[in-house]
């Protein structure tokens, strides 16, 4: 049969269940189409991204990209994604993402992963943060005055070359700090 699927978008938790569509051709499938869209973006950019982080290519990505690679709580099954980062000048690197994506959680109780680091495979300190807005701003200032490819997906703002304080805190009010010390 047709499996019914629970997909959260723009905010709004959609019930995709193909036999409702059928029965009613007048429902607006575009959300549905768009996350779908996105999804398969991510689905081949991804290992490609990987490929090139693991290669002798990978200074084209390193200044900005980072591969975590993680243990899934329930599947047990290792996990590679590639993040953006900014390295502050003690060496430590901050990634954020959005709460809603759920892959975050896997990291909230490992206090050490594998990361792909400018072409190395290198061990991390990983702590989260997803509480303190004030400390997940700061850090994504700081990530988006880095990348303006951050703030384009964080929805921030530029004024004279700078992050707007205002869309920072919006965004920040909706996200996780990853922090990493490499050791």
């Amino acid at each position: 049969g047709k499996a019914n699927l629970l997909i959260f978008v723009d905010g709004v938790y959609i019930l995709y269940a193909p036999f409702l569509l059928e029965l009613h051709p007048f429902i607006n499938n575009s959300h549905i189409q768009a996350a779908t869209r996105i999804n398969m973006f991510w689905k081949i950019i991804n290992p490609v991204t990987i490929a090139i982080a693991k290669s002798p290519l990978h200074f084209l990505i390193s200044q900005n990209l980072v591969v975590l690679n993680f243990v899934g709580m329930k599947t047990g099954k290792i996990y590679a994604l590639p993040v953006s980062y900014f390295e502050d000048p003690k060496g430590q690197l901050s990634c954020v993402t959005d709460r809603r994506n759920i892959w975050w959680r896997n990291l909230l109780h490992a206090t050490n992963i594998k990361i792909l680091y400018k072409g190395r495979l290198t061990d991390a300190r990983v702590t989260i943060e997803h509480e303190n807005n004030k400390m997940i701003a700061d850090q994504l200032d700081a990530l988006c005055s880095h990348s303006r490819i951050d703030g384009f997906f964080a929805k921030v703002g530029y004024e004279n070359g700078k992050p707007i304080r205002k869309d920072i805190e919006k965004a920040a009010s909706i996200m996780t700090l990853i922090q990493l010390s490499i050791y």
